[in-house]
């Protein structure tokens, strides 16, 4: 009987790790969810244009076959167009598949690897850890995104800005990107 309270104690600890990852996992996926669909429709269409289809399926695959399954068994990579995948995607986050987001996150992002290395280079320069930072003033974002859309499309600037959570105000987005963010 002591044997069975020290093992409840021992496991106690870890017990409330993993329901403490299975938290930040949810909201990670909410967070995910929020920011893609927060894109403009057209937005969101040149995003899920830039997803390399191959790789977003074989990962998909592993990950969520049920997803899998459900919207892509059958479909040869180069067949898929992105109007599918726009629609795939929506029914999909409607039913709050934060993993999925994730996913189609990590895909453009690394479809876009040196848009997203230098918007990463120009975040870390305010703060090497990202995530703690509060907010990006105007006066630092500027030149942010001045020199990004000096090299890249200014849609795919904006995309990555939003879906990887760049923390500019409502108002700095709205004013810089204010064209393309309406439906």
């Amino acid at each position: 009987m002591a044997d069975d309270k020290q093992n409840e104690l021992e496991n106690a600890p870890a017990e409330a790790d993993a329901a403490a990852e299975a938290r930040s996992e949810e909201e990670d996926g909410k967070e995910a969810i929020e920011a893609l669909l927060s894109l403009s429709p057209r937005l969101f269409g040149r995003m899920c244009r830039g997803i390399p289809m191959r790789t977003f399926l074989a990962e998909l695959s592993r990950l969520d076959r049920s997803v899998y399954f459900r919207h892509f068994k059958g479909y040869r990579a180069m067949k898929i167009t992105a109007k599918h995948l726009e629609d795939v995607l929506r029914r999909e986050f409607a039913r709050g598949n934060g993993l999925l987001a994730q996913l189609v996150i990590y895909n453009w992002d690394e479809n876009q690897f040196r848009l997203y290395g230098d918007l990463q280079k120009h975040v870390k320069a305010i703060n090497e850890d990202v995530e703690a930072i509060e907010k990006i003033t105007d006066e630092e974002a500027n030149p942010i995104f001045d020199d990004l859309e000096a090299h890249y499309d200014r849609r795919d600037v904006a995309v990555g800005a939003i879906i990887n959570g760049v923390r500019v105000s409502a108002e700095y987005k709205q004013a810089r990107w204010g064209d393309l963010l309406a439906g």
